[in-house]
């Protein structure tokens, strides 16, 4: 235990604690053995609570091998650890590993979560769905978000492993963000009603298939559809077959919504087949990044809580960000 008794979050370890070997509780949701020069054994961990999701060392592996072996998906372990620092980097290794009882801690309570209030996004999604004025984009809606078979998953799912909203409720912050953001563009510009209904549909369902891309939290990983498909390949289809069931839906607006979907990441190098062709399509790409981008910095500045005036280089921005 830390002084006082207490157990730390990862995201509380400063360079103040280096050199000290403190206690956590976290999840280890990966396990990959390696070999040193020598031929020892040891293990990379990717271990999380509620607070961050942290990469360690176990160079004593052998040692806790039983233990490792024994714990099963979704058990909370304690830890206790060494904080050194590589590379400019804090760096966490382990020194002893102890399953705990069952029901001793909760895994809900070791798992990283939106900072939002539930029911308020919750109805702030029904507000953005009320108001969409053409009866067969909510049927669209009805049949994929608020349909019995895929809402829960919806509502609670991250909606990256790493880069951003990588928390339980993630696909759901980041789709009121990009709801939010893309309407605020549309009125601003003074787009349509119909174009302004079909940016909504786009924005709903531009990450809509992160449930069948991720397996839920705490495993936080690929699926194998995900892995082979991805949720723009996955999304886009599961929407053409919906769209095909519904009576009266314009051809226009499938060709729209369908690029909206396959062009949101903006680019053929981020991983869309087409670039975006149209007004919705754009805003939706700009709205999408925005959340993504802003989110990443947000919870990297939160993660690097240090005296340093900056943080380190952020990867996918390429630059440290100031903290004050």
């Amino acid at each position: 235990m830390t002084e006082g008794g207490s157990l730390l979050q990862l995201k509380e370890i400063t360079k103040e604690h280096l050199n000290e070997v403190l206690e956590f509780v976290v999840l280890i949701s990966d396990v990959r053995l390696k070999k040193t020069k020598t031929d020892k054994v040891y293990a990379d961990l990717t271990v999380q609570d509620a607070s961050k999701i942290m990469e360690v060392k176990c160079w004593d592996y052998e040692k806790y091998q039983h233990i490792f072996e024994e714990i099963e998906a979704n058990d909370p372990v304690e830890i206790k650890g060494a904080v050194g620092e590589y590379n400019g980097q804090l760096q966490l290794t382990v020194k002893e590993v102890r399953k705990l009882p069952k029901g001793e801690y909760q895994v809900q309570n070791l798992i990283p979560t939106s900072t939002w209030d539930y029911e308020d996004m919750e109805k702030g999604l029904r507000v953005f769905y009320e108001k969409i004025e053409t009866p067969e984009f909510q049927q669209l809606l009805d049949a994929l978000v608020f349909s019995e078979a895929y809402y829960e998953k919806f509502m609670t799912y991250p909606a990256a492993k790493k880069v951003h909203h990588n928390f339980y409720h993630g696909i759901l912050q980041h789709t009121l963000e990009v709801l939010k953001y893309s309407l605020t563009v549309a009125k601003t510009k003074k787009l349509s009603q119909r174009q302004i209904d079909r940016l909504m549909v786009i924005a709903f369902l531009h990450d809509w298939a992160k449930i069948k891309e991720y397996a839920p939290l705490p495993k936080n990983d690929l699926t194998d559809e995900g892995i082979m498909l991805g949720h723009i390949f996955l999304g886009s289809h599961e929407v053409l077959n919906t769209i095909n069931t519904i009576d009266g839906f314009r051809e226009e607006d499938k060709l729209i919504i369908l690029n909206g979907l396959l062009g949101h990441h903006g680019a053929l190098e981020w991983g869309s087949p087409v670039l975006p062709k149209t007004i919705e399509a754009q805003i939706l790409h700009q709205a999408d990044k925005l959340s993504g981008d802003i989110e990443s910095i947000l919870s990297f500045v939160d993660e690097n809580q240090d005296e340093e005036s900056f943080t380190p280089k952020l990867w996918n921005m390429g630059t440290g960000y100031y903290k004050k």
